[in-house]
């Protein structure tokens, strides 16, 4: 009976250590679950192709807002060496839709970059596919299409320029 109280008492004194541990930890668990969205546009402000490579699919495409289409290591490689640099991106009226493991998330706002090549700036509609069937999701494509300012585009249903 004393050795069950005392097992008893020992958990009890436990238990504010696990929960002090978990609490510590929690701030980790919530950043591993960071949306790639987010995560994405993050690695493009800071210009980071190291943590865009971690989130982008082997099989990525870039379309940017000039048309102009790069796989992977194309993209990363412009990243690099500053041949894209992204001053601003702020998106919303996001859309969500997904079939099965596979993402798309649609949305409308401002993209600003310098660039090389000639690049519209300003409204943009910015599709982003993003595939969840491996251990964590990878971004496979992200498309910026310039569109035309208008009352109807405050809700996301912009025209294309």
């Amino acid at each position: 009976m004393l050795s069950a109280l005392s097992r008893l008492l020992s958990l009890f004194c436990l238990a504010p250590v696990l929960l002090a541990a978990g609490l510590a930890l929690a701030p980790y668990e919530a950043k591993a679950a960071a949306d790639p969205v987010d995560l994405f546009v993050e690695a493009l402000l800071d210009a980071d192709a190291d943590s865009l490579d971690r989130l982008l699919s082997s099989n990525f495409i870039f379309i940017g807002s000039n048309g102009h289409v790069q796989d992977k290591e194309h993209f990363l490689e412009t990243i690099r060496n500053r041949h894209l640099i992204v001053k601003s991106a702020k998106f919303k009226n996001l859309r969500e839709s997904s079939a099965g493991p596979v993402r798309m998330v649609t949305g409308n706002g401002t993209f600003v970059a310098i660039s090389n090549q000639a690049l519209p700036s300003g409204l943009m509609r910015a599709t982003l596919v993003a595939d969840g069937t491996g251990p964590r999701e990878r971004i496979v494509l992200v498309q910026l299409t310039p569109v035309i300012p208008s009352a109807e585009c405050e809700d996301g249903n912009c025209l294309i320029r």
